[in-house]
C-alpha cells in the first residue's frame, strides 16, 4: 500500500495561513478517526456472531475501514504539521533543540526522540511499548521510565508556554494533542 494522506475533502487547503483553518481540519480529522474506530470496535464484536461467509465478507469491510483511518490520520498528521507551522513549533534534530516564538530549550536525547514521536502523530495514542520501540529503538527500559520522559517533557512544554498537552488515557497511552491558541 502507497504511504500517502488521502485525498482532500472538499474545502481543504493545506496552503491556508489561517491557524484556525487548520484546527478546524484537526477537529474534523479527530472526529472522523473516533467514528472510523467506534466503527472498528463495532464490526469487531459482532464478527463472531456471524456465519463463515459473512465473517469473510466482513472480513474486508474491516479492511476497508482501516485503509479509510490510515488515509485520515496521515491528513491529521498533515493539519497537525500546518499548524505547527504556522505558529513557529519547530524542532532542530541536529542540536535536539525544541523553539516556539522566541522560546528555545534543550532536550536530552531521550526527550526529543519522544517529543518528535509525539509531533509527528498528533492525537494518535502511543502505549509505553509502543514507545519504547518507536520513539527508542527498544530501548530497555522500565515503564516507569517512560512515564518520567513524559512528565519532562510535560513540564518543556508548559515552561515554554507552548499550548500542548501530553494526555495518557488508560488503555490507550500517551497523546500530545493542541489547545486551541497554538
Amino acid at each position: 500500500m502507497v504511504d500517502e494522506p488521502s485525498p482532500p475533502l472538499e474545502g481543504e487547503d493545506l496552503e491556508t495561513t489561517h491557524w484556525e483553518d487548520a484546527h478546524h481540519w484537526i477537529s474534523i480529522y479527530s472526529d472522523l478517526l473516533e467514528f472510523k474506530r467506534g466503527l472498528l470496535d463495532q464490526i469487531r464484536r459482532d464478527l463472531a456472531k456471524l456465519t463463515p461467509d459473512a465473517q469473510k465478507a466482513a472480513e474486508t469491510d474491516l479492511k476497508i475501514v482501516e485503509g479509510q483511518m490510515m488515509g485520515y490520520r496521515r491528513r491529521l498528521d498533515l493539519w497537525s504539521q500546518r499548524v505547527r507551522d504556522l505558529h513557529g513549533l519547530w524542532l532542530d534534530p541536529e542540536g535536539r533543540l525544541i523553539r516556539y516564538k522566541s522560546e528555545e530549550a534543550t532536550l536530552t536525547v531521550r526527550e526529543f526522540q519522544l517529543l518528535q514521536l509525539l509531533l509527528n502523530h498528533p492525537h494518535r495514542y502511543f502505549t509505553v511499548s509502543e514507545i519504547l520501540s518507536q520513539a527508542w529503538g527498544g530501548a530497555a527500559l522500565f515503564p516507569e521510565e517512560v512515564r518520567t520522559y513524559v512528565r519532562r517533557i510535560r513540564k518543556i512544554l508548559a515552561a515554554m508556554e507552548i499550548p500542548c498537552d501530553v494526555v495518557n488515557r488508560p488503555g490507550r497511552g500517551y497523546s500530545l494533542t493542541f489547545r486551541g491558541d497554538l
